[in-house]
């Protein structure tokens, strides 16, 4: 089971609080609808009750003066239309202005008013004849604006937006946490590098140091046995195996030395294609097809570190491509960077690992430590560039040096 990372812990959390916080919302909201219901429903009640009293018994027939004076008194409790229906249906009399039409049983809601069907009918004592038989019960229509109960609804909408709005910072200040809480781990990630990088510079310029002095004297050495045993070749040949050894356990030293060198850079203004010019001659430029443009690129460069960075990008390119491949240098200036590119013919690079190359002893090959990516990384990250690698269509790898064309 894959492991959830932990900095997703705490959007994790605000979206199971917000789910909840959104759904107490809508249980309030419809509690809140329900009351409002029962609060119209009795409004409509106190309103037919008191239509009764004041439309029917006594007052039956109800006529048009009636209906005015029921009206202007029930008005501040929200009654705005009041009217009384014939037989068929239809209205008889009325006061106000009715917005809905027909007659539906119980409660209906039109917008912001709610429309009531009751009934009312003469008392006892009305009737002129007591044999007489009762009149049927006239309906009567009120349409009333029950503010209460749209109170209760506005305030069950605003507690839904309110949700809503809680909902999105709970999520948005969760997302800045876990933000943080990356950019932590990361910073956190960086300084041990940096503290291992620190203690293995540290390691290596004392080897570097100690092994200089007896590699140059035993490289003398061996170079001038090399001369005493010219005329026997199999000695000679021994003798050049030990020569070859030193020199190259020499450039390794040399490495480690550059790279734990610091210090600032020596800027001035240079020509990038001619540093590229010098890195091909100074490897193999037998094998490298140089792709360079006429007019130079004029920049603010560190030309002997720059130097030194191409030639480690190109013989290494060098060595990764089959004895008879070739590889291809260029320059170009692209937006306000210097950008150069260096592309072998070789197997490319392993899925995964494009960026794990700039690593300190990180190598795929037989011979060498691996410092030679990461010292150029180190002068490219020094001129503010950014070093990447990638495998292009077509085989190969090609490593892109990106530097700001600062004006020197």
């Amino acid at each position: 089971m894959k492991r959830i990372p932990a900095t997703w812990g705490p959007v994790i959390a605000a979206v199971v609080a917000s789910v909840l916080l959104v759904a107490a919302a809508v249980v309030i909201q419809r509690g809140i609808r329900d009351a409002s219901n029962l609060v119209g429903r009795g409004m409509g009640q106190v309103l037919t009750a008191a239509g009764r009293d004041a439309l029917g018994g006594a007052h039956y027939p109800p006529d048009a003066e009636a209906l005015r004076r029921f009206l202007d008194d029930h008005a501040d409790d929200g009654l705005r239309y009041v009217g009384v229906l014939d037989d068929s249906g239809a209205v008889a009399i009325s006061a106000g202005r009715a917005k809905g039409r027909g007659v539906a049983d119980g409660l209906t809601w039109l917008g912001d008013r709610a429309r009531l069907v009751g009934r009312i009918g003469p008392g006892r004592r009305a009737l002129p004849d007591a044999k007489a038989s009762r009149p049927r019960p006239a309906r009567v229509v009120y349409e009333f604006q029950p503010v209460i109960a749209f109170e209760l609804n506005r305030r069950a909408r605003e507690l839904v937006i309110l949700a809503a709005l809680c909902t999105a910072g709970l999520v948005l200040l969760a997302l800045a946490l876990a933000r943080s809480l990356r950019h932590r781990e990361r910073l956190g990630a960086e300084l041990e590098h940096g503290r291992r990088l620190a203690a293995l510079g540290t390691m290596s310029a004392v080897m570097a140091h100690e092994l200089r002095n007896p590699l140059a004297s035993l490289k003398g050495h061996a170079q001038l046995l090399a001369e005493t045993v010219e005329a026997d070749e199999k000695l000679s040949a021994k003798v050049g195996r030990i020569v070859s050894e030193a020199g190259r356990m020499e450039r390794l030293t040399n490495d480690l030395l550059a790279f734990v060198k610091g210090g600032a850079l020596h800027r001035a203004r240079v020509d990038a294609v001619q540093v590229m010019r010098d890195a091909i001659q100074a490897t193999s430029p037998e094998r490298i097809d140089p792709h360079l443009p006429a007019a130079p690129i004029l920049a603010s460069l560190d030309a002997e570190r720059l130097r030194q960075a191409l030639e480690n990008v190109l013989r290494n390119a060098v060595q990764a491509s089959p004895p008879e491949g070739r590889v291809t240098a260029t320059v170009a200036l692209e937006a306000r960077d210097v950008v150069f590119r260096v592309r072998d013919s070789g197997g490319g690079i392993t899925p995964g690992e494009e960026a794990r190359i700039f690593e300190p002893f990180v190598t795929g090959k037989t011979r060498g430590v691996g410092l030679g990516l990461a010292i150029t990384r180190r002068v490219v990250e020094q001129h503010e560039g950014t070093i990447s690698a990638r495998n292009p269509a077509g085989g190969g790898a090609e490593l892109t040096l990106r530097i700001p064309a600062k004006e020197g």
